[in-house]
């Protein structure tokens, strides 16, 4: 720290007036430390608008269930409409996409808080071998879209119990 700071001893020896060259050097620092700050502070500022965007992302939650006949996954979708919803099978993989759009909002209408997601969405599931993809139906009431996925016939045979032997 010693090197950082002006050594003005000399000055002060000789009895020469050093405020004017202290107080320029520490307008000097105090420059400097602001600029430090509003730059610290802008790329702050950017990193948390950034985030903000990862954050408010809308991202539906989805329940499954299995049973005997088939798998059933219930899809959140609170605001979307169900024409915004698509629903495809590729290679196994089951992919539900869509947007909630974003309410418009009147001219005389100011928000003070936002803290609900907009935006694309897409879930992507990969289906056991055991679902007959060409039987699976949907429905959507009241913001939920439910998947039924049936199980092919073969995959719906009981369960075989196996025994355990012990030696000894």
């Amino acid at each position: 720290m010693k090197d950082w700071l002006p050594d003005f001893s000399k000055a002060w020896e000789r009895g020469e007036n050093i405020r004017k060259d202290v107080e320029h050097y520490l307008t000097q620092v105090q420059r400097d430390m602001e600029k430090m700050f509003t730059d610290l502070r802008r790329g702050f500022d950017f990193q948390m608008e950034e985030a903000s965007k990862f954050i408010k992302r809308f991202v539906p939650s989805i329940n499954v269930s299995e049973d005997d006949e088939k798998i059933t996954i219930k899809v959140e979708l609170p605001g979307v409409e169900p024409k915004d919803v698509h629903l495809t099978v590729e290679n196994d993989t089951l992919i539900i996409e869509g947007e909630k759009k974003e309410e418009k909002k009147s001219e005389k209408e100011e928000f003070k808080i936002i803290e609900s997601a907009y935006g694309q969405f897409k879930r992507v599931i990969a289906l056991p071998n055991s679902i007959d993809a060409n039987k699976i139906e949907a429905n959507y009431k009241n913001g939920v879209l439910n998947i039924i996925l049936p199980k092919k016939e073969e995959a719906k045979k009981p369960k075989q119990k196996i025994e355990i032997k012990t030696e000894g």
